[in-house]
């Protein structure tokens, strides 16, 4: 069996602790902030504090991530992540919450960017989008399980213990396979990616992510002809929009006790969210490979708006409002997993992973201050109403922006 496959299954365990930590802090937004008496923007502003310390330290670790051994650099920096989450426990203040936010995203680069698009993508050639698809599902999966644990230790035990138990879980089901089997690519291996023999006859197509990848040597635009070009600033500004999307999610349970449904009712929201996160996953990477990338990113733009317009028109409705919760779950997966494998569409492989980082700086600055937009939103506002017109009208304008950066992309030369 081709190491690869490892390789995924390594990808996949990361992404479940990744889910195990980041899809259930909103089971802690209601208990900290009763206790605490902060606002909801306040104490969620630690999750944005993340993203741009994230951002910031990305030149520096971008170039460890070319120097260090994948296995040192990912386990030291996962285990960071789980020491910052186990020390919340013993927080009061909601200043200790931003400084651990802070350090989280300094050490978060090498495990949120290379891992899985680059990684997988330097192991696979033939079915890219759709193993992409899968180890991305896990964090939608990691999120289905931990979310009732989660809630259950909170009633039983408190916070602060789910915080530790929290953390002991995500090193546990993580750090076997970052130190014992992860490989950057192949050739640490003396071995060709999956797919390279079965496909490096083949005549290629320009413009097909899947073509892209059948010849020996990957095509594309170089990262210089990206960055100078209209269609890459389109896409900048597209992938900020995609990563607010994935603040809304998160706030399925304070947004069902907004509205009066039952303690077990809004958190079970959380729950079919997770799964729809899980399940959209692998759907778009199997539409991306089936279809193409523009046409798996137009059905994601389909699935979002319809979520946001049953959650909004809902209220105390079951029907919509438990569809609308289900379907939430693409919100996440339209930045994971839709955003890469439509830039793979529009730039091609050749220098995929220096444009994709690139691009992702913007996103995860977006996708952290996700939680927190949303929560001011709530705080200014009184509910969720606000926030969903809102959340429409970014996924109309988000359209548009894919529109004219594949429209714009056309003058681009692949190589």
């Amino acid at each position: 069996m081709h190491y690869g496959w490892a390789v995924l299954v390594s990808c996949c365990a990361l992404v479940l602790g990744i889910g195990l930590i980041n899809n259930v802090i909103g089971r802690f937004f209601v208990p900290v902030t009763k206790e605490f008496g902060f606002k909801l923007g306040d104490f969620t502003l630690y999750y944005a504090i993340r993203g741009v310390f994230l951002v910031a330290s990305t030149p520096l670790l971008s170039k460890w991530m070319a120097k260090f051994d994948i296995r040192l650099l990912t386990s030291g920096c996962f285990i960071v992540q789980i020491l910052c989450l186990a020390l919340m426990s013993t927080f009061s203040e909601v200043w200790q919450w931003y400084i651990a936010g802070a350090v989280m995203g300094i050490f978060s680069p090498p495990i949120y960017f290379q891992m899985p698009p680059i990684i997988l993508s330097n192991w696979f050639e033939k079915k890219r989008g759709f193993v992409i698809g899968i180890a991305i599902a896990f964090s939608g999966i990691g999120g289905a399980i931990m979310n009732p644990i989660i809630a259950s230790i909170i009633l039983s035990h408190g916070w602060r213990f789910a915080y530790i138990a929290n953390a002991i879980i995500a090193g546990v089901v993580v750090l076997p396979f970052l130190i014992f089997v992860i490989r950057a690519k192949p050739s640490d291996m003396g071995l060709k990616p999956y797919g390279y023999e079965e496909q490096k006859d083949q005549p290629s197509q320009e413009g097909s992510v899947s073509a892209a990848a059948a010849t020996p040597k990957n095509r594309g635009v170089s990262k210089e002809d990206a960055v100078r070009s209209a269609s890459f600033v389109f896409m900048a500004i597209l992938f900020a929009a995609l990563g607010f999307f994935s603040g809304y999610p998160q706030h399925l349970t304070s947004y069902g006790i907004s509205i009066g449904v039952s303690a077990t009712l809004a958190s079970f929201l959380l729950s079919l969210a997770m799964v729809g996160n899980a399940t959209s996953k692998v759907a778009l990477g199997y539409l991306n490979d089936k279809f193409g990338g523009k046409a798996m990113l137009s059905i994601s733009f389909v699935i979002g708006l319809t979520s946001l317009v049953l959650l909004l028109i809902g209220g105390r409705f079951l029907p919509p409002l438990l569809v609308g919760a289900l379907l939430a779950g693409c919100l996440y997966s339209v930045s994971s997993v839709a955003s890469p494998l439509f830039a793979q569409t529009v730039f091609g492989t050749r220098d995929f992973a220096k444009i994709f980082i690139l691009l992702s700086l913007g996103q995860n600055i977006f996708v952290s201050f996700g939680p927190t937009l949303v929560g001011y939103m709530f705080d200014a506002t009184g509910g969720y109403s606000r926030p969903y017109m809102f959340g429409i009208i970014i996924t109309v304008a988000a359209a548009c922006l894919a529109y004219l950066s594949v429209k714009s992309s056309k003058k681009l030369i692949w190589r």
